[in-house]
Parts: C-alpha cells; structure tokens; sequence
C-alpha cells in the first residue's frame, strides 16, 4: 500500500485522539495530500477500483460506461483522501472501500429511473431495515426484515429481486451526516462492515437470477457442455470427446 495511505492510517490508529491530534492529523493532510501523492494514491488503489466495478458490472445497464464508473469511483477515492477525518478513528483504507462503493452505486442509480410504484416500495423497505437497526443495534437478518413487514422471507427475497440492489442508500452516507444510531458509533460502523446487508443480499440473488436467464437462453448442446465443465468437473479436452 501507498505510503499516503499507511500515513493517513497511522493518524487514526493513534491511541490519544486529543483535539491537539487531530488537528494536527488534519493539518498533515492538507499539507501533504499533493498531486504526486494522489497519483501514487490512484495506483496503488487501482486493483481495488476494477475489483469493484467489475462486480458490479453484470448490473449495469448499456447506458453507463465500465470505464467511466472507473473514472467516477476514482474521484471518488481523491475526495476520501482530502474528507477523511482521522478523528473518526476509522481507518483510511475503510473509509475509501466505502466511498469507493457508494460513489458507484449511486452512478448505477441514476441509471435506474423509478416509477413511483417502485420508489414507495423502496422507502417501505428502507424504513423498515433503518428502524431494525436503531432497535436492535446491529444489521437485521432476513426473517427479521420479512417479519417485520409481515411477509415470508421467500416474499421478502422476491421484492428484493424487483427493486435491484443498486437502490439502497450506501453504507458510506452514514459517515458524511449524522450517526443514525445516536452518538459516536465507530464500534458500530466497524461491525457493518463485516455483515453482509440486504444490498448485498440482493446482488447475490440478482447475479443468480442473471446466470439463470443467460443459461436458459443456450441450447441443449451448449447447456450440456456448461454441465460437464462446471459441475462435473472434466476438462474441456474430455467434454470435446
């Protein structure tokens, strides 16, 4: 990793977090956050950008670009690397993975236009895995969204299925206003990170759903040939035979 980077994760690591600290962490950054550095930031993070784009990539439409996603979740990347506030405690690395995401799935977004149907079945479930959190403190499971709506997890899995995971406010908009569990929370933000949440959830079934309809549009031959090497396991040279 950078050394931009390893810097501006030692600002946060550090155990006094006094105001004197930070602000001088604060200064360190706008100080040393030059051209060169941001171009060094830009490389050293590029594998973490075409990872991320590409796995959102079976979920974009033909009117967004791979490439300008690239480019999108690049500033993205230059503008946590000048908002990041070591104050927060939470490491530079993190904090980028986050913007990096949101900024992407808020470009796949606007691809998307709503119809007011769906839009008021995207607040309903919104509002419902936003209250989950505050009460339980922790990131909801499916049968507790699904019980909470009064609707089976297979329901509950169908309309994630229809609203598309790109939908759902990214994690990283809780970091950029208030803290929506009350208070400052970096043990809470922590252990989002490490849960899948329902976005997750639904691009999971999404790209299933996607593999599903590409499968089905092969012929007997070729579906054949996908059966043998996947999940029978030979080699093409026997498949061939």
């Amino acid at each position: 990793m950078a050394q931009t980077t390893a810097n501006l994760d030692q600002q946060a690591t550090q155990q006094d977090n006094s105001p004197q600290r930070v602000r001088a962490a604060r200064a360190y950054q706008k100080t040393h956050l030059t051209e060169s550095n941001e171009e060094e930031l830009l490389q050293s993070y590029a594998p973490v950008i075409s990872q991320m784009v590409h796995r959102f990539a079976p979920l974009v439409r033909v009117t967004v670009d791979v490439d300008d996603l690239k480019n999108i979740a690049s500033l993205a990347l230059i503008q946590a690397a000048h908002g990041y506030d070591p104050g927060k405690g939470m490491s530079f690395e993190s904090y980028a993975r986050m913007r990096i995401r949101g900024s992407i799935l808020d470009e796949i977004r606007k691809s998307q236009p709503l119809s007011r149907t769906v839009y008021s079945r995207r607040k309903e479930l919104e509002t419902t895995i936003e209250t989950l959190r505050v009460e339980l403190n922790r990131q909801p499971t499916e049968e507790e969204i699904a019980g909470h709506m009064g609707i089976a997890v297979s329901q509950y899995r169908q309309l994630l299925d229809k609203l598309r995971p790109v939908i759902f406010v990214p994690l990283h908009q809780l970091l950029e206003g208030e803290d929506e569990f009350g208070g400052s929370s970096q043990e809470r933000h922590a252990a989002d990170l490490n849960q899948e949440d329902p976005s997750e959830q639904a691009m999971r079934h999404e790209m299933h759903g996607l593999i599903r309809d590409r499968i089905g549009q092969l012929n007997r031959q070729q579906q054949k040939v996908l059966l043998l090497f996947y999940y029978e396991g030979l080699r093409m040279k026997d498949v061939a035979e």
